[in-house]
């Protein structure tokens, strides 16, 4: 008997993730019209300076952590259940993958994406970094939901970026399938 993993569980992280993820702008410009922007001297930073920075960290640190849970259950659960349906070629990986375009790309390597190849590209990543965006006001920046992802497998280096936002979308699609199956 395999490890007994709770799928609601899975989902739940899931659903923190994406909030995670669509709030980011939101927080950040609520910070920027609510702290102090002002500095005491060139040399210090601002309230709200201090803040975006406190954020960012957070975001690096939670967002790994909740892509590493996600991604090292999911893959458990890949390999110690068959998936079967009475259409030998159905994959509900593919169906839930392909279901949202712009899930993942690949910028380097050969990699066909997929989710249980993202999943293993997060877990074995040697270099995770957010995307950020500045905002209008050019005062602050926030994460847009893209995850840049870079490593190497047997010697040969690879980098894709995930879109966390339509990740998650597709897993909880993943997720809805197969507790059916």
């Amino acid at each position: 008997m395999s490890h007994q993993i709770y799928y609601g569980s899975i989902v739940e992280d899931l659903i923190l993730l994406e909030q995670v993820a669509h709030g980011s702008r939101a927080m950040v410009e609520y910070y920027q019209s609510f702290l102090d922007t002002s500095k005491e001297c060139d040399l210090s930073i601002s309230e709200f300076e201090a803040e975006l920075i406190d954020h960012e960290d957070f975001l690096q640190a939670s967002v790994s952590d909740y892509l590493i849970k996600c991604a090292t259950r999911t893959r458990i659960i890949q390999d110690t259940n068959k998936f079967k349906t009475e259409d030998p070629e159905y994959c509900p990986d593919k169906e839930s993958f392909e279901r949202h375009s712009g899930v993942a790309k690949c910028l380097n390597g050969k990699i066909k994406l997929s989710i249980r190849e993202c999943c293993n590209k997060i877990i074995h990543a040697k270099d995770v970094n957010l995307t950020f965006l500045k905002l209008e006001s050019g005062i602050g920046q926030y994460w847009n939901g893209v995850c840049a992802l870079k490593g190497d497998m047997q010697g040969k280096p690879w980098h894709i970026e995930i879109d966390v936002k339509k990740w998650v979308l597709a897993m909880k699609h993943y997720y809805a399938v197969i507790v059916e199956l």
